[in-house]
């Protein structure tokens, strides 16, 4: 079969219609529940000066006083919009924008689960997912249909295959091989409730291997029928398991109910109790569009498989510098902590020691000691509180994996005069510590 033809074959589209709802769900669990548990508290309105944006998204800045609440609460009204298929289009789009603006308003919490989730809100934008099961189609607004084209399914498996898989192989180094992240995280986890089960250090070698094993295979297994039906059970132990001992919010939730894209669709009515009864008549797109579509297709996939090997290109440790760490599908792999004091020699001669503790939060303060990226930025802040012509030094010690620290910053450069580039390595950032040390 050809390319466009796969793409382009009719099929049901029951999976479709019940991921826009599990969708929605998790999106408005996921807005709502980050006011209700201080999430927003802690990441927009408590830093005193500034947040961390993405690098070239300065002019994206918090709402003042309590704007943000305002935000995260019509975030969740534009959810609901997307669970009962109200105005779709609008909400769906209306959910992607705000979605996107709080996503790069701030690095302090960086989560791949949120730059997943603004991959799906850009995918859903162009979803026929209002069609069934809808009060769109219940009252008029579109015409009920109860097929679609194969690509709209497609791009949810393709992306989750590669999100998958580079999981997988991002965890094959010697640290997580061997137990090392695991090991401590769990020992602290040993008075919980479930703490019984994490008493021996042979269980944060097993779990650090069985999640290469469950990254690599899980997409598959749930592709194939003869082994859907026990992914479909290991990944809920999974998930469930990951989200009671880590709490990392929604993503386990949303990564159980994606299993409706993996199952037949007769199935899916079936268990559901979903009628048949719209129009299976889709209009034939043009020979341009579907030649068009297919290239955006192929095009946009080639993005999401080149970008997370971008760290290759770049010298140095990516654990260490952290360059070509975002958007690339490195979860949950390492631990590092750090410390930073900052000196700026005035044009006048006389120097000040900054304390930075005292500009941020003690998230910000913990998050940026580690990442040379929110430590360059907040050199050029101290620039602007400063002059131009004034210097900049920092030293910074950071522990890789529990290892003794050590200095990340070149302490005699001047970080007034640094310069940040995405895809090459930074002078300024120094050789990590090997594997082999302790």
């Amino acid at each position: 079969m050809r390319f466009r033809e796969y793409l382009f074959k009719p099929i049901d589209n029951t999976p479709i219609v019940l991921w826009r709802i599990v969708f929605g769900l998790i999106m408005f669990f996921e807005t709502w529940g980050a006011i209700a548990v201080g999430w927003v508290k802690q990441v927009y309105i408590d830093p005193p000066l500034f947040t961390f944006n993405f690098i070239g998204f300065e002019f994206l800045q918090p709402l003042p006083g309590y704007g943000m609440y305002v935000w995260f609460g019509l975030l969740g009204i534009f959810s609901l919009g997307v669970i009962f298929g109200y105005r779709y289009r609008l909400s769906i789009a209306l959910l992607t924008i705000g979605w996107l603006g709080v996503y790069l308003m701030h690095k302090t919490s960086y989560n791949n689960h949120h730059y997943l989730m603004s991959l799906l809100c850009l995918m859903m934008c162009v979803q026929p997912a209002g069609r069934a099961l809808s009060l769109d189609a219940k009252q008029g607004r579109v015409q009920p249909l109860s097929v679609c084209y194969n690509l709209y399914l497609q791009v949810f498996v393709w992306l989750f295959l590669i999100v998958f898989f580079y999981a997988a192989i991002a965890k094959i180094y010697p640290d997580w091989l061997d137990g090392t992240p695991l090991t401590q995280w769990l020992s602290y986890k040993r008075d919980t409730v479930i703490g019984f089960l994490y008493q021996s250090d042979f269980q944060a070698l097993l779990m650090s291997w069985g999640g290469i094993f469950f990254d690599l295979l899980v997409i598959p297994a749930l592709l194939w029928k003869r082994t859907r039906t026990y992914a479909f059970w290991i990944s809920m132990y999974f998930h469930v398991m990951n989200s009671i001992t880590f709490q990392i919010g929604t993503f386990p939730y949303m990564m159980i109910g994606a299993c409706v894209l993996f199952y037949p669709a007769e199935k899916l009515r079936k268990w559901f109790r979903i009628k048949n009864e719209h129009s299976t008549e889709l209009k034939a797109p043009s020979q341009l569009n579907t030649t068009l579509i297919s290239v955006a297709f192929i095009l946009f996939f080639a993005v999401q498989i080149l970008l997370p090997l971008r760290h290759y290109t770049i010298p140095g440790n990516v654990f260490w510098t952290e360059e070509g760490h975002r958007l690339s599908w490195r979860m949950m792999l390492r631990s590092k902590g750090g410390t930073a004091t900052f000196r700026i020699l005035k044009t006048d001669g006389t120097q000040e020691i900054r304390d930075a503790k005292a500009d941020m939060t003690d998230k910000q303060y913990h998050t940026m000691t580690t990442h040379p990226d929110m430590i360059w930025q907040y050199c050029q802040f101290l620039k602007t509180q400063y002059t131009d012509s004034c210097e900049i030094y920092a030293r910074v010690d950071v522990s890789l994996n529990f290892r003794k620290p050590k200095t990340i910053i070149d302490p005699t450069y001047n970080m007034a005069k640094a310069k940040w580039h995405l895809f090459q390595h930074e002078e300024w950032i120094t050789e990590g510590p090997s594997w082999e040390e302790e």
